[in-house]
């Protein structure tokens, strides 16, 4: 498996960016299919329970897919300031050298926070989430090398508490996080129960 992982190729640029906004596709998609299969219903005649007994385990999976689509899979490989790991939509390679934003993406379960992912975009427009802490040291190296003529990479608070760059800790992120999610999900079940009646 170690040797299967360090024969992961470079992959260009552009084929990032397209993975990338395939990974957005996807989630949207998912998101919006109760919706649609609200309206197919309505056209159709059929009562609106059964299009979400359908589509709303599609919608589960988008959730999930938030977090899950940008992030690598595993350990990333690096060549010069060059890292690549594998997604779900298929390996990413991010130009640590030309890192433009960095922010930091909290998950949670029924026992608390599951997971923090640094996500990272670079010059080239492709994103790569990484949960690794092998990876984690990578970015923070990379931002400490920065050269200041290239221009500050934007890095979130949380992000930057997280790699240890500033002082203090993720607990305002984590509340703010939790908040969010709770509340995108409620108006997100809200929206599709006032359609559902509407139908």
């Amino acid at each position: 498996m170690a040797e299967q992982q360090r024969k992961h190729p470079e992959v260009d640029a552009a084929l990032g960016r397209r993975r990338t906004r395939l990974g957005t596709i996807w989630i949207v998609a998912l998101l919006a299919l109760p919706f649609a299969g609200l309206a197919v219903s309505a056209g159709a005649g059929l009562h609106p329970g059964v299009p979400l007994v359908i589509t709303g385990p599609a919608a589960l999976v988008g959730f999930v897919l938030i977090s899950e689509m940008p992030t690598g899979r595993e350990r990333g490989q690096t060549s010069g300031s060059l890292l690549t790991a594998r997604t779900t939509t298929g390996p990413r390679t991010v130009d640590l050298a030309r890192i433009e934003r960095v922010r930091l993406l909290t998950s949670f379960s029924r026992g608390g926070v599951s997971d923090r992912v640094v996500l990272v975009r670079d010059s080239n427009g492709v994103l790569l989430g990484l949960r690794e802490q092998t990876d984690v040291r990578r970015v923070r190296r990379a931002l400490d090398r920065r050269a200041p003529n290239g221009g500050p990479p934007r890095v979130s608070g949380a992000a930057a508490a997280y790699l240890g760059m500033t002082p203090g800790g993720t607990a305002r992120h984590t509340v703010l996080s939790w908040l969010a999610t709770v509340l995108g999900i409620c108006c997100y079940l809200g929206a599709v129960a006032v359609l559902a009646r509407a139908v």
